[in-house]
């Protein structure tokens, strides 16, 4: 981790209250992995960072993007900010997806701003990811540049709200979209469309949304005996596992108390889907 003043090159709004910007911080875009987020200042000292997930990082030009969602008074103050001006961060912070030596087949799952880092693991799988992110014995056997077949789910209130479909299609992957009222894919929420064609045992889900999508989908995961990994939303202090203000509680049977609840800053924010107690 690494706290920088990176300058803001691009700032625009792309749906809604999303909007999406890019800094120029080459060390955290060098050390980023997909599932990794940012901890940001905004507004005044007078407030505490706003974690952001990594949407995508360029190691070459230093440049990492993330999008957000504006939902209270840190977020609008971050609106107020223009490309030219600078930003203080922490990062990359947190525990990022892990890849199976073997894995073939990948469906990424995301709702709202849980769409983002998805993005930049879907880049990862097809490029051929780096062996650190690997877990397993076998993690050497996968050469460097084997490709994973991939699919994304995105899932959204309205057409309006709907983000990252076209940055997903441009990377060649077939992308299904679920909508609220119907006005964008098929109606309904993702964890609908998603039952309707999850029956690949060699698949894994990444799943990043709205607590309640991820606990459906988790549900449906264990039901079609998958394997699965959610990257948790909490609220963070300090994102760096000292204030222990986003703990979640763990499903399996503790040995002692502090392996019963985990900081989603530290060991998450990427979890197996199995080890979290759906509330």
């Amino acid at each position: 981790m690494v706290q920088v003043k990176a300058l803001v090159t691009t700032h625009r709004r792309v749906a809604g209250d999303h909007y999406f910007m890019r800094l120029e911080a080459p060390t955290v875009a060098q050390r980023a992995k997909p599932g990794q987020f940012i901890h940001v200042q905004c507004g005044d000292s007078t407030l505490l960072r706003r974690p952001f997930s990594l949407m995508d990082v360029d190691a070459k030009t230093g440049a990492i993007d993330f999008i957000y969602k504006v939902v209270g008074l840190g977020t609008n103050s971050l609106t107020e900010i223009p490309a030219g001006e600078k930003v203080d961060l922490l990062g990359p912070l947190g525990h990022p997806f892990e890849i199976p030596a073997e894995l073939k087949r990948a469906y990424l799952v995301g709702g709202g701003v849980g769409i983002p880092p998805l993005y930049l693991l879907a880049k990862t799988l097809l490029k051929g990811h780096d062996s650190e992110l690997t877990s397993g014995a076998a993690s050497s056997s996968r050469s460097h540049g084997s490709r994973v077949q991939v699919e994304a789910f995105l899932g959204a209130r309205t057409k309006g709200w709907v983000i990252c479909a076209s940055d997903f299609r441009r990377l060649g992957i077939p992308v299904h979209v679920a909508t609220d009222d119907g006005t964008l894919g098929t109606r309904g929420s993702v964890v609908d469309l998603l039952k309707s064609v999850v029956d690949r045992q060699d698949a894994v889900l990444y799943i990043c949304g709205p607590t309640p999508m991820m606990a459906a989908a988790a549900a449906l995961t264990r039901r079609k005996k998958l394997a699965a990994q959610v990257s948790l939303e909490e609220r963070m202090g300090c994102a760096m596992g000292c204030c222990m203000g986003c703990v979640v509680e763990i499903a399996a049977e503790p040995a002692a108390a502090h392996t019963r609840f985990q900081r989603v800053c530290t060991e998450g924010p990427v979890f197996p889907a199995e080890a979290i107690l759906w509330k």
